[in-house]
Formats: structure tokens, C-alpha cells, sequence
């Protein structure tokens, strides 16, 4: 496999929506995720491979291009990721950013899938009375990510990202043959504008919408790794253009990029990992697992390794959002759990399954084999199904708790 990296240029609003129905009789606004899903990117890629190449998408197409991994797509700025911001960050009013942790019940109860699941809680100070947690930035900067993944201490500074703005906008369904917009005919769709994203500045406030442009938005470039052989690796090598991305035919340019060094782990968590038996696995992309919220290589006993890591864990605690729907087409016959299926799959819709959303955390404890080892699984995905992981589903990152 040849690795690269796309770096990519928003041109227009991105149309990413979300699972909810959308057309006549079913409501008239497309209404939009947060931030475009890896299958996105992933799709967008190979149908501009496709193109590029001329092929016809046939069945044996469609299989070559699924076997290309797509990971991302992540904010860049300085030459550095963006990372989603982790669940285990309680943002305290007049403190800062806290860290949550697996901790042991003092005399009470609670509903936790899994009697050996301990409850993620932030650790209050004594006489300290209750307050509502701020939310934290969106996209945090690669440095300040890895620093709370190996000491959970940073400062919000300006530096860290919040999520795009959504851009709403009104269209009419034209009457062709009086050449008029139809009667009572409206749609809204939502896009996603990510060439500029808004800085932290604190809370929201007149003063703040008052400043300009310059001092309230960073242009942003993104990033997507590409691993692919073959004639696909050599169209990914050779790309340089606009192309849609997502619904509507929206435009981003796609151009390659050589240098993959800001996806490589850190020697900081490397060196964290070698220190510890106690390791916590962050969210950087939705996860699909076959368990739902469970990964699905971890037994009844909650203890397992995470694919091609060759540490066994076991998990303690994990503080994750409520769960999201995806779905979407596939040219390629699958079969009724959405996998692969050339001899009695069929092309088509894909049934909906449940995500875990960007930025859970996973909290572990070794059993056996070399935390260390866990750095090389950095931004390497850790779901069940070798599609998934192609797809770019499950990216991971590790740290210490």
C-alpha cells in the first residue's frame, strides 16, 4: 500500500445530511451533520478516482475502489491536525478544563450496561458547589490534544477551533414550461463552510460578533490519508482538481500531498504509554462497532486487544454521546447488514446502523503485552468489520488516565 496525503480546499459549502427524510411529502428542509462523515470523504475519493480513470463502475470497479483506506477528513492549520474535541473534558467555569475519570461508587448505584463498568465522573473538590460544565471547543489544536492525553492540562486559548457555521439557504422548485418558480414549492438546504472556522473567544457576547472577520475566523485547509495500490494509487498520486463532495454536487479541490508526517504518533505518547497500565483510547472519527456502543473484540469480560495492536485490555469506563444513525448507497452488492456480498449481495440502499460519535473515550487497564505498542495503532481505526476500516470509521487515538 502507498500512503498519501490530500490535502483539500473547500470551495463551496459542503452538503452533508443527516438520516432524517428529505422531499415532497416528507419535509422540505435538508438538514446537515456536524461535520462531514469519513464515508463522505471516502465515496466523493473513489467516484473521482473513477472518473479520473474511466472506468465504468462496474462490479469488479466498485470492488477496487473499496479497497482503498480513507482516514479523515480533519481540520489543518500550521501544519498541524485538528483533533475533535474528547468527552472526558469537563469545562469548569472559572477552572478550565477537567478531566473525567473511571471512578468507584461511594454507597450509590447506577445503570451501566456492564456490571464491571465504573462511572466516568469528574472529581469535585470538597464544599465546591455544583455548576453547569461549559462545552468545550470543537477541533482542538495536535499539541494542546496531545498534552491532555498525557497530563489532561491545556488552556482554551485561541488556538483551539469551534464547529462550522451551518449556511441555510432558500431555493424554489422552477415550473419548466412556464418558466416561473413553482407555486408554494420552497426547500432549505444546510451547508457546511469549512474554509473558515471561528476561534475560541470566549462567550459569546455583542463585543465578540462585533469583531472583524480576520480576528474571528482562521482559514482552514483540510487533510485526508489515502492507502491505496495499484492503478488507484497512482490516479491518488496524480490528483489535482475540483470534484463534488457530498450532495449537490458541491466543490472541493483535491490535490496530493506527499508528506504524511502529521499523521504519525507523537513521541510524547509514546513515551506516556511505556509508563502506564492505565490507557484511554479517544474517538478521533464515529465508530461503528458490532456491539453498538461495546467494541465488538472485547469479550463478555470486557477484555480484548484492538485489531493489529497485540495488547490485551480490559475496560473500565467510557463516556460517550448518544449515539448517531448513518445509512447511505452502495454501487457494490452488499447483503442485509450492509457488508460486502458479490455472489448474492445486491446494489443499493444500506441499512441504518448506529455510530458512536467522534470524540468518545475509552477507558482501559492492561492485561497483558506492551502499552508502548499502542502508539504505533495511533489514528488507525479500531472497528469489527475490515470495510469499516477502510472506510475510515473508528480513527483512534491513545493516551494515559
Amino acid at each position: 500500500m502507498k500512503t498519501t496525503t490530500l490535502d483539500l480546499t473547500a470551495r463551496d459549502p459542503v452538503i452533508c445530511r443527516d438520516g432524517r427524510p428529505f422531499g415532497a411529502g416528507q419535509g422540505n428542509r435538508m438538514r446537515s451533520v456536524d461535520w462531514p462523515l469519513p464515508s463522505v470523504i471516502a465515496g466523493s475519493l473513489r467516484t473521482a478516482l473513477g472518473k479520473t480513470a474511466g472506468k465504468d463502475f462496474s462490479q469488479e470497479t466498485a470492488l477496487q475502489l473499496q479497497q482503498i483506506s480513507v482516514s479523515g477528513v480533519f481540520p489543518v492549520r500550521n501544519e498541524q491536525l485538528y483533533l475533535p474535541a474528547p468527552q472526558d473534558c469537563v469545562v469548569h467555569p472559572i477552572r478550565g478544563p477537567l478531566p473525567a475519570i473511571p471512578m468507584e461508587t461511594q454507597g450509590g448505584g447506577c445503570d451501566l450496561p456492564h456490571p464491571k463498568l465504573r462511572p466516568v465522573m469528574f472529581d469535585q473538590q470538597p464544599n465546591e458547589d455544583d455548576f453547569k460544565p461549559k462545552a468545550p471547543p470543537a477541533w482542538w489544536p495536535f499539541a494542546d490534544y496531545v498534552k491532555w492525553l498525557t497530563s489532561s492540562s491545556v488552556q482554551l486559548s485561541k488556538d483551539f477551533l469551534l464547529a462550522p457555521e451551518q449556511d441555510d439557504r432558500t431555493h424554489v422548485k422552477m415550473d419548466t414550461d412556464a418558466g416561473i418558480g413553482a407555486d408554494g414549492e420552497l426547500f432549505t438546504t444546510t451547508g457546511l463552510p469549512l474554509d473558515y472556522l471561528e476561534q475560541n473567544l470566549g462567550p459569546s457576547s455583542n463585543e465578540t460578533k462585533e469583531r472583524s472577520f480576520a480576528d474571528r475566523y482562521k482559514e482552514i485547509k483540510l487533510a485526508t490519508r489515502v492507502e491505496a495500490e495499484g492503478w488507484c494509487a497512482d490516479r491518488v498520486r496524480d490528483l489535482d482538481g475540483h470534484f463534488p463532495t457530498g450532495g449537490e454536487r458541491r466543490l472541493i479541490h483535491w490535490k496530493a500531498n506527499p508528506d504524511v508526517k502529521i499523521w504519525k504518533s507523537p513521541d510524547r505518547i509514546r513515551f506516556a504509554l511505556q509508563e502506564t497500565n492505565q490507557v484511554r483510547m479517544v474517538l478521533a472519527t464515529p465508530t461503528i462497532f458490532r456491539d453498538g456502543w461495546k467494541p465488538g473484540w472485547l469479550n463478555d469480560e470486557l477484555i480484548g486487544s484492538p485489531p493489529g495492536c497485540g495488547v490485551q485490555l480490559k475496560l473500565v469506563g467510557a463516556t460517550i454521546q448518544r449515539w448517531r444513525a448513518i445509512s447511505g448507497w452502495s454501487l457494490a452488492r452488499i447483503n442485509d447488514q450492509g457488508q460486502l456480498d458479490h455472489s448474492n449481495g445486491h446494489a443499493g440502499p444500506k441499512p441504518i446502523r448506529r455510530m458512536v460519535p467522534a470524540g468518545g473515550v475509552y477507558f482501559f487497564e492492561v492485561v497483558s503485552g506492551n502499552s508502548e505498542n499502542l502508539a504505533d495503532c495511533w489514528l488507525r481505526s479500531v472497528c469489527d468489520e475490515e470495510q469499516d476500516q477502510r472506510d475510515g470509521f473508528g480513527l483512534a487515538t491513545w493516551g494515559i488516565w
